[in-house]
């Protein structure tokens, strides 16, 4: 992917060129796609309703760049590459994302908050870094 861009002080065109934000949609992917549909929602309501968190929608993206994210707004994606970690990792992911509803910040609060809920957390943090997206 790239752009053009005019700069009117030099008169030259450049392009910008980006990574794109997706991997490219396989068959695996869309099999991944289906199991995370089916499993990472019903287990996200699950412990959001055991910690007592209510978020607004769920959705399973085919992300290259993180395992998880949540907006502002409530939303919570999830990468569906997920389904191919173990579920300890899956549980991690998903408690990380639920703990950005009430802390919007990696700060000191939400690690204590985090750490309230899943006292490994900083193992699994590790343990995740050794697997990659794609």
């Amino acid at each position: 992917m790239h752009r053009v861009f005019f700069n009117p002080f030099t008169g030259l065109y450049y392009i910008v060129r980006r990574k794109p934000r997706h991997a490219p949609v396989t068959p695996e992917v869309e099999q991944l796609r289906a199991q995370a549909k089916e499993s990472l929602p019903p287990r996200l309501k699950e412990l959001a309703d055991e910690h007592g968190f209510t978020y607004n929608r769920v959705v399973v993206k085919n992300n290259i760049s993180n395992w998880g994210s949540c907006s502002s707004k409530g939303n919570i994606n999830l990468n569906l590459r997920l389904v191919t970690l173990p579920q300890s990792l899956q549980d991690y992911v998903m408690l990380h994302e639920l703990c950005h509803l009430r802390e919007m910040n990696h700060g000191p609060r939400f690690h204590a908050l985090l750490e309230s809920m899943c006292p490994d957390h900083r193992a699994l943090e590790k343990e995740l870094k050794q697997y990659k997206i794609r």
